[in-house]
């Protein structure tokens, strides 16, 4: 519902209420069949097993002559090669539901304290209240069967409260127009979770309850996050032409440490409106053209825990000796992440705006990169301020007006960006390594200064020893034989520029929007093909291994099977991730005063990630297995792809 009302001359009212309710029955993805992972279960259970064990044509019995695990009625077949890799309709079994419901509300004033001075007080609230149930029986499935059962129920609450006071002052007067304005910002996120989960429940049992596992766990878990801020802004244009504005933030956080709570962030622009000259207000060609830059700072702290600068730990114990268990790290150094951005631009417009062309160049440097490092045994999180990054590049944005007539219409809109990347500097570690890959147990992503962000690090193939069947890979540091030494960096997932194309025609009541993007040069590391062509285990393989090596002379870029050369991180899954999408498409008709009281009717139907052109060999390019992990993307490692939705609605104006 959303509210908006004038009460006196001096007094406006606005608001927005809105309660979602959403029910999730959660595919786990980016994991090994080893773990569950439906995606490459699908892809690696052998095609001759069946989903259930009653339909194997030889089934195993006991001594007593009944039905084994895996072969009984009920249960699902048992892979006869590794019993923990089970095909995907089993994975699917488990149940793992998410029920959320969601209130998001807004409330504000707008007050004419006295002429040209606007007070305008907002409040914003947002409750999130999410229970997630799972369980595995202890029948069904071979994991099952091993834990006798397993579930959990995982409840948690988040509210997130945000206060907002501004005082705008303005004059304008065509000539000297000012515009004042300060205020402060209050936020505050309250979290708790409060989990139970267990296993070897009482034979039977086909749902979670707590008190009948033999093996009971629970945890609580509240957090509170508080920020503030003061902001001021100075805006003055002179005669339409020429404008220049200062801006500051005040902001304080509680998650940071003592002495670092508190940052200041500047920013000044400037620009000309060289159109509004003389010498040019009269031009029939050239309708706009402004001239724009600007330098700020901002502050980030978001990502991190609200407790992220105090020492979590807790004692556990580990056989017959006491161990400790630590969360976190402290960082009593923990500061803001400062990023400084310089911004150039211009704007044309022609033939009365039926053209329009923005072109902008930045350059912006992030110092004090908060980054968990992992230390110990146990890879704890320790947050830290340490590095340095760089980006920079070109944005040009493009808007036409095609055709305007009386029943139809045609506007096209064409954005393309260039962006470079870098990480200038770690303190602390002066290497990250990140993504890990199961197969292989190894990472597959560096961040080291000099390199781009998420750049991919393994070896390089060479050839296939055409007598052995071998990888051998390229010696890059020269001393004669294959070691670690040789990992250089193998891929970069940034791309050279990413674009967005879209068209919006009209006719009569008639509409039709077109969306098309596209990215070129970024690369993917196809992680899934360790599990499809590495030929080190009895899973199913793709297509790709019939060329394998089989026999002395033999010339192909597959190596033999059950290698050892081929359980490495190497360029050999490296692939271009460019693509060309029809994102989304919507075609629509409007009612114009259809029934008495009722302004107008929309009926839509819109259609998302259509079709996809691509030399990328994984399902979609657009993915990330790594996505909760910071600084990483191009990975994918049995990752669900993007779905292809469709929505129909209808709007109605009374």
């Amino acid at each position: 519902m959303n509210l908006d009302a004038k009460i006196t001359n001096w007094l406006k009212l606005t608001g927005n209420f809105n309660y979602i309710n959403t029910g999730l029955k959660n595919t786990n993805d980016n994991l090994g069949t080893s773990r569950g992972g439906v995606i490459l279960s699908a892809l690696n259970t052998p095609s001759f097993l069946p989903i259930y064990g009653n339909q194997l044509k030889v089934r195993e019995k006991d001594a007593s002559g009944n039905f084994i695990d895996g072969y009984k009625d009920g249960q699902f077949a048992l892979n006869p090669f590794q019993s923990s890799w089970e095909n995907p309709v089993a994975y699917q079994s488990r149940k793992n539901e998410t029920q959320t419901q969601r209130f998001m509300s807004n409330l504000g004033f707008e007050v004419n304290l006295i002429k040209n001075l606007v007070w305008k007080p907002t409040v914003s609230f947002d409750l999130i209240e999410s229970t997630n149930d799972q369980f595995t029986d202890g029948y069904q499935t071979s994991y099952g069967r091993e834990k006798k059962g397993i579930g959990g129920k995982y409840l948690s609450t988040y509210q997130d409260l945000n206060i907002e006071n501004t005082l705008t002052y303005t004059i304008k007067s065509g000539v000297h127009d000012l515009a004042l304005l300060g205020g402060n910002q209050i936020h505050e996120k309250r979290n708790s979770w409060h989990n139970y989960w267990g296993d070897s429940f009482p034979e039977g049992t086909s749902m979670f309850y707590f008190n009948s596992a033999v093996n009971r766990h629970e945890s609580l878990v509240k957090e509170n996050l508080r920020e503030m801020s003061f902001f001021g802004r100075a805006l003055y244009t002179f005669d339409n032409k020429y404008t220049i504005m200062g801006v500051f933030r005040y902001n304080g956080s509680s998650a940071l440490a003592d002495g670092n709570k508190w940052g200041f962030f500047p920013g000044v622009s400037a620009s000309w409106v060289v159109s509004n000259e003389d010498f040019l207000s009269d031009s029939k060609v050239i309708s706009e053209l402004k001239l724009r830059g600007g330098w700020g700072q901002t502050g980030n702290v978001s990502g991190i825990p609200p407790y992220s600068h105090y020492n979590l730990e807790r004692q556990t114990e580990l056989g017959n000796a006491g161990s400790w268990y630590t969360r976190q790290w402290d960082s009593s150094n923990l500061g803001w992440e400062v990023t400084n951005d310089t911004n150039i631009g211009v704007d044309f417009g022609f033939l009365s705006n039926k053209i329009k062309l923005s072109v902008d160049a930045y350059h912006r440097k992030t110092n004090d990169l908060i980054i968990p490092i992992p230390m110990g045994p146990a890879q704890v999180p320790f947050y830290r301020n340490v590095g340095n990054m760089e980006n920079k590049g070109l944005e040009f944005a493009l808007n036409t007006q095609n055709f305007k007539g009386e029943n139809f219409n045609w506007n096209t809109n064409f954005n393309i960006s260039f962006t470079k990347n870098k990480v200038l500097q770690l303190n602390w570690v002066p290497i990250l390594d990140k993504a890990n890959i199961e197969t292989v147990g190894a990472n597959l992503v560096r961040f080291t200064p000099g390199q781009a962000i998420s750049s991919f690090y393994g070896y390089q193939v060479d050839h296939i020893d055409s007598q052995t069947g071998d990888i051998v890979y390229k010696d890059t540091n020269g001393n004669g034989y294959f070691d670690t030494g040789d990992r250089t960096f193998i891929g970069n997932p940034n791309p050279d520029f990413s674009f967005g194309f879209s068209n919006s025609f009209s006719y009569k009541n008639w509409y039709l929007d077109v969306l098309i993007t596209g990215s070129y040069g970024g690369e993917i590391y196809n992680a899934s093909r360790f599990d499809l062509e590495m030929m080190n285990d009895f899973k199913n393989q793709s297509t790709a291994v019939l060329d394998r090596w089989t026999t002395p002379g033999q010339i192909t870029n597959t190596p033999r099977a059950n290698s050892a050369s081929s359980q490495y991180v190497s360029d050999r899954f490296v692939e271009d991730g460019s693509f060309l999408k029809l994102k989304s498409a919507t075609l629509g008709y409007n009612f114009l005063s259809p029934f008495k009281g009722v302004s107008k009717i929309n009926l839509y139907v819109t259609g998302q990630n259509l079709l996809t052109w691509t030399d990328y060999t994984g399902f979609d390019p657009e993915v990330n297995a790594f996505n909760t992990t910071n600084g990483v993307s191009g990975v994918d490692y049995g990752t669900y792809p993007q779905v292809r939705t469709f929505i129909f609605g209808l709007k109605a104006n009374f």
